[in-house]
């Protein structure tokens, strides 16, 4: 059996009133309290408090817990599109 010292992880996708998936959130069960961060268009993971307003009726999306693998799909996904689009604008002079 292996046994990983990796944190926890639960990842949601941030739905929108029409069902489209807006971003992915991710919450790193750590201690004291766990890190929230939200996937970026450059790429990364940068800290958030989306999930915690959302918890205080704040936030306009809602959050539905989805597993790693389809927050990797989504992310790759992502990652390809916003890649292809870079390259268009780049291509357009802007």
């Amino acid at each position: 059996m292996t046994v990983s010292n990796e944190p926890k992880a639960t990842y949601y996708a941030l739905v929108s009133d029409d069902g489209t998936i807006g971003g992915i959130l991710r919450r790193t069960h750590v201690e004291p309290i766990p890190l929230d961060e939200t996937f970026r268009r450059d790429l990364t993971w940068r800290p958030s408090q989306l999930l915690r307003k959302y918890h205080l009726g704040s936030n306009d999306m809602d959050f539905e817990e989805i597993s790693a693998e389809e927050a990797s799909n989504l992310t790759r996904s992502w990652s390809e599109k916003w890649a292809k689009e870079d390259a268009a604008n780049m291509g357009s002079g802007e």
